[in-house]
């Protein structure tokens, strides 16, 4: 029986009981000495088919992670593969529910948008979800790299399966994949029968979802398939300061159309539109005061609460962690349409060509009270916007009696949008109030300065350029043994237009970027000038590769390979002279080890990989001396990770099974120089752990399917674990530390598959966590000015209808 994981036209779902991939003991491994498993066997798979008493064949799963067909045995990579299937068996929902059973991954919604999607895998995490910035986990769907991760947190809607691949694949995926890369299939039209799915769920917190599939052919070689998903959630979040009580709320859909034509058994061409909306509150951004004396948002409350003048506001540390105080509006709107065509034709032999196509247009706004507080401070509204266009074609074939199995390619890339903000001034009311302070203070307080009397306008124009060539080739020395090698060369151009300034009234603009050529203290005076920055860099990936059968149960893998992140421009620009930050570099090298024993009732499959970085990219928040809260990235230096992943699965009776998963990661900077102010002094912040890293992860979960006469029961219930994470690259006491969590699901199905029904439960416990957080601060400012963190959902529980009409399963 074949899986074929991303395969183009294939699909074969899950049956009940499916799991997803586990990997094998990260000790094995050494034993291997220079050959490792073919990267992360799908445990999944193994728990597709119905088991014997010993656990019954294992089933073959097809991958698409090196740019070709094989099995994933075959596959000298960490990657973790899970069908559409097991997904709504785990409810998973939005993309971010991949994660929470892959070692050493980690998916969270972003602070700056709750549908912008933040993922940190093996340490390298995301900069931040905006044109100017790359992230360091690569998304494809359906082969298309999505650039922008603003709109990605989208549903898991009619997906036939992901791929989750660890590890730097600089060479067949290219730039930003230092960390890893996130390969979604979607589900393509059947072309042999018509189908039809309806669902509906609803739950806590006014929780209902709704889904319609419809699978449509229209000729023996043409079929058109509909997919249609809404997901509503009431907030569980509110605010003080503006009376706000929908805070991390949802209100997202996402509908598909696909249209699949296959004139030939050689060729075919699958054409697919999205369209993907979310209009939403936002993140609930709690404030905390932090130690002693306090940040500035808490020193200023304290300093306001000993005046009683009217126009002057209450500045609160509510102990709600669901709470924030934050009086700007906020509100969350991102909206995405796109496109992608891949056509195929095989010629004599092994020859193929395939050409992937793609656009996606973003237009997102957010509105954030950056202090989460009443203060006028860095009330703040972004923008992000984004016209994505590639092409990659790509030549496959194989030589030499079919012993060279070679995949060849060209990729072209280009982006076109801005990431402007708007900052809010502060009322004359509210500065009439302030003035009344300072002077009733004698002098002793000077508040006022702190607060802009006008707005603050960034202006951007960004166009991103790629260009790339790769070829990668794996010869297959014995029956037992393979080697691969692949080159890839790949060329970037950034170019930024930046304008920044303040609108002051009857005078106009007055530029707010600094330029150090002028005498201190460096401002223009009047509009900017014309800035018009241009960068390009070129770079070689590489990688190689050897795998190696020890026995019919024993598969080993040795893998090493150098990749690369963009360079690029922060926006705004502190300096018209500011420079770029440099592309980020890696080095890894990875030892694996995949086992099936006891005739497929145990399988596990491990690694171990050590990296070294060169100019490593880290994002810092800070405030402009204008007040303007900023994201800029600079290069750490050098740095290296280590660490180890383990997943298993034993089915220890015919219908029952266990899993498990266990991440290390062990991250540590061995050069990090940082220069606040330029001109000023050099900090080294070496000795801070990785941000939104968690040393050791871990899941362990059990399923059980009772047959009865109604239909087959399934029982699945999970515990998810993670190790203390800090939320700043510069770590303060804004930190979550180690927890856990715990949902399950209990669903009973016919036979046939026509019907289903599900109760479920997420974060069973109710337990209380942060899963990301913020701290901003003026550069060399003894205190910072603003923390904050984001809590994690609430307990919830629901229910789940869904019916097929003519299913395949």
């Amino acid at each position: 029986m074949r899986h074929r994981a991303m395969h183009p036209g294939h699909h074969q779902a899950a049956g009940p009981a499916a799991k997803f991939c586990p990997s094998a003991r990260a000790l094995w491994v050494a034993a291997t000495l220079l050959t490792g498993a073919p990267g992360a066997y799908d445990m999944a798979a193994a728990a597709d088919q119905e088991p014997s008493a010993q656990g019954g064949p294992l089933q073959e799963v097809i991958v698409y992670a090196r740019r070709r067909e094989e099995r994933i045995e075959d596959t000298p990579l960490a990657i973790s593969v899970r069908s559409g299937e097991q997904l709504r068996e785990e409810t998973a929902v939005l993309l971010e529910d991949i994660g929470r059973d892959v070692p050493n991954v980690r998916m969270v919604s972003s602070p700056q948008s709750v549908s912008a999607l933040d993922v940190t895998m093996r340490g390298q995490t995301v900069n931040r979800s905006a044109i100017v910035f790359d992230p360091a986990v690569g998304l494809y769907i359906d082969g298309v790299y999505v650039a922008n991760g603003q709109g990605a947190m989208g549903t898991l809607l009619d997906v036939d399966s992901v791929e989750v691949v660890r590890g730097s694949q600089g060479t067949l995926f290219g730039r930003n994949n230092t960390g890893g890369s996130i390969l979604v299939a979607t589900h393509r039209p059947e072309l042999t029968h018509a189908a039809a799915e309806v669902a509906v769920s609803g739950g806590d917190y006014g929780l209902f979802m709704d889904r319609a599939i419809l699978n449509v052919p229209l000729a023996s070689d043409f079929a058109v398939r509909f997919a249609y998903q809404g997901n509503v959630r009431s907030g569980f979040g509110s605010s003080l300061g503006s009376g706000q009580g929908n805070l991390e709320d949802q209100h997202r859909y996402q509908a598909r159309f696909g249209a699949l034509w296959k004139p030939e058994d050689a060729s075919e061409l699958y054409l697919t539109y999205e369209r993907f909306g979310a209009r939403e509150s936002g993140a609930i951004l709690h404030p905390l005061s932090g130690p002693a004396p306090g940040t500035l948002v808490a020193q200023i409350g304290a300093a306001l609460a000993q005046f009683p003048i009217p126009g002057l506001p209450t500045v609160a540390f509510p102990s709600d962690p669901y709470q924030s105080d934050g009086s700007f509006p906020a509100f969350d709107h991102a909206q995405t349409d796109s496109l992608a065509l891949t056509a195929t034709h095989g010629f004599a032999g092994d020859l193929a060509l395939k050409l992937i196509l793609g656009y996606r247009h973003l237009d997102a706004s957010t509105a954030l009270d950056v202090d989460a507080s009443p203060l006028p401070l860095a009330d703040t509204t972004l923008f992000n916007t984004s016209n994505q266009k590639s092409a990659e074609l790509q030549l496959n074939d194989k030589a030499l009696a079919g012993r060279l199995d070679w995949v060849a390619g060209l990729y072209g890339f280009r982006d076109d949008g801005g990431a402007p903000s708007v900052q809010s001034p502060a009322s004359p009311q509210f500065l009439a109030a302030l003035n009344a302070v300072d002077q009733a203070s004698g002098g002793a307080l000077n508040l006022t300065p702190f607060f802009s009397p006008v707005p603050v306008y960034e202006q951007n124009s960004v166009t991103n350029r790629s260009l790339a060539a790769y070829v990668h080739g794996e010869y297959q020395l014995t029956p037992a043994w393979a080697v691969a090698a692949g080159l890839r060369r790949t060329g970037d151009s950034r170019e930024l237009e930046e304008n920044s300034f303040v609108l002051l009234p009857a005078l106009g603009q007055n530029c707010t970027i600094l330029d150090t050529s002028l005498p201190p203290p460096f401002r223009v005076s009047g509009p900017c000038p014309p800035i018009d920055k241009r960068v390009s860099y070129g770079f070689w990936s590489w990688e190689l590769s050897s795998r190696y059968r020890v026995s019919p149960q024993l598969n080993s893998y040795l893998r090493i390979g150098r990749s690369q992140r963009s360079g690029g421009w922060n926006a705004p620009l502190a300096t018209v002279q500011d420079q770029p930050f440099r592309p980020e570099q890696l080095t890894d090298y990875e030892l694996g080890l995949k086992a099936d024993l006891f005739g497929g009732a145990f399988t596990a499959n491990g690694d171990v990989f050590y990296g070294k970085y060169d100019e490593m990219q880290r994002l810092l928040a800070r405030l402009n001396p204008d007040g303007t809260p900023v994201t800029l990235v600079t290069n750490a230096g050098r740095a290296r990770i280590s660490g180890a992943e383990l997943e298993a699965l034993w089915r220890f009776a015919p219908r029952a099974s266990l899993q498990g998963a266990f991440g290390w990661t062990d991250a540590r900077y061995q050069s990090f120089l940082y220069t606040p102010l330029a001109g000023g002094p050099v900090q080294d912040l070496s000795g801070n752990a990785f941000y939104q890293t968690p040393r050791l992860q871990a899941l362990l979960a059990g399923s059980y399917q009772v047959p009865t006469p109604a239909g087959d029961l399934l029982l699945r219930a999970d515990y998810a674990w993670q190790d203390k994470i800090q939320f700043n690259v510069i770590n303060d006491f804004n930190y979550q530390g180690a927890y856990g969590t715990a949902n399950a699901r209990v669903a009973l199905a016919s036979r046939t598959q026509t019907w289903e029904v599900a109760v479920f439960g997420e974060n069973l416990t109710d337990k209380r966590y942060a899963y990301s957080g913020g701290t901003l601060g003026a550069p060399l400012a003894p205190t910072p000015t603003i923390a904050w963190n984001i809590p994690g959902a609430r307990r919830t529980a629901g229910v789940e209808g869904t019916y097929r009409w003519n299913p395949t399963r």
